[in-house]
């Protein structure tokens, strides 16, 4: 078997040159033993250089791994272990002297048939007037002070009725009005002329700034006085409400009067005596607010309807006299006058 040499790398040979085959292994090129391959060469890595260019970042150097730092075990200190405790006893409430305080339980059927014809309202205010109380536990003093706070409630309201009706606003539109009726009545007398009387015109001329302010000062007085109407409204309302709870108080008391001992059934007695004076003047004092309103409400219509509606034309009818009036001026203003004046004196 013949070996060709083959040549890598290099230019052919010339033609007619004599090749020489490589010996492969000691053996010639004649001899009878098999080829052994040769030693394959080591092939290396070629290693690349990096290249520095400009304006970029430093080559970061290979960093060691980091070896762990051993930790130590963390002593832990012995801590003894809690004491079992022992669960707690149930303890029971020892009783101590004094009274038990127990609420009366009255039904509603029981108090409508005490009290028949009474509103289901007002019998469930007794009711709960009742259940609030502890006879065992109430003493004398207590029972003296059965429902006063009611009429502390009542004596409040009636105070409140007083400043209303004492409040500069009513007071003062009440005198504007009387000192209006005054002006007026001169000017009215003026014109049944005489001797010695002054003639319209200048009695007219005398007082006519000081009824111009009347009327500015009236006319601004209105909405104060429907805050007053508004303030007697929720006032009566109020001793509504007071009258129901006195009333409550009051069948309380008569009903707890046929159910405790005669000792403090006489102390009720004074109690319900003083319950049933103050009801009644919780009805004199919502008649007595009826009546505060509708002075008011004049005193609302004397502004509206005679200051600010007639008023008007008597300046009118005043505003053309001349000091020698016909009987035709006379007598239109004389009428104009004597309407208006009339009709403050009837409200006054």
């Amino acid at each position: 078997m013949s070996i060709k040499a083959t040549i890598i790398g290099a230019a052919a040979p010339e033609t007619g040159s004599k090749l020489t085959p490589t010996r492969l292994g000691g053996l010639g090129t004649g001899g009878t033993e098999q080829a052994q391959p040769a030693p394959a060469s080591t092939i290396r890595p070629t290693a690349f250089k990096p290249t520095a260019m400009a304006g970029a970042a430093p080559a970061v150097q290979p960093v060691a791994p980091a070896q762990p730092t051993p930790l130590k075990p963390t002593a832990v200190p012995f801590t003894a272990p809690a004491p079992a405790v022992a669960p707690a006893e149930h303890v029971k409430a020892s009783a101590l002297p004094g009274t038990q305080r127990k609420p009366l339980e009255v039904t509603y059927e029981t108090l409508a048939q005490r009290f028949p014809g009474t509103a289901p309202k007002q019998l469930e205010r007794a009711q709960a007037v009742l259940a609030g109380i502890s006879p065992q536990a109430m003493n004398a003093p207590a029972w003296l002070g059965f429902g006063v706070q009611a009429q502390e409630g009542l004596a409040a309201l009636v105070k409140q009725r007083l400043a209303l009706m004492e409040s500069p606003v009513t007071r003062g539109v009440a005198q504007h009005l009387s000192r209006l009726h005054t002006l007026l009545t001169e000017v009215l007398d003026a014109m049944d002329g005489g001797f010695l009387k002054r003639s319209v015109a200048k009695v007219w001329e005398s007082v006519y700034v000081e009824v111009r302010q009347l009327e500015d000062l009236l006319s601004t007085a209105q909405p104060a006085l429907l805050g007053v109407l508004a303030d007697m409204e929720a006032l009566s309302n109020k001793n509504t409400e007071v009258g129901e709870v006195l009333q409550a108080n009051a069948m309380a008391a008569e009903y707890l009067i046929d159910l405790l001992d005669a000792q403090v059934g006489q102390l009720l007695v004074t109690r319900l005596t003083a319950l049933s004076t103050s009801q009644a003047l919780v009805l004199e004092q919502v008649q007595t607010l009826t009546l505060d309103k509708e002075r008011v409400q004049e005193l609302m219509t004397l502004v509206q309807d005679g200051v600010l509606l007639q008023l008007p034309s008597v300046y009118s009818q005043l505003a053309g006299l001349s000091a020698k009036p016909s009987d035709t001026q006379r007598f239109l203003a004389a009428e104009k006058l004597t309407e208006i004046v009339q009709f403050i004196q009837r409200k006054l």
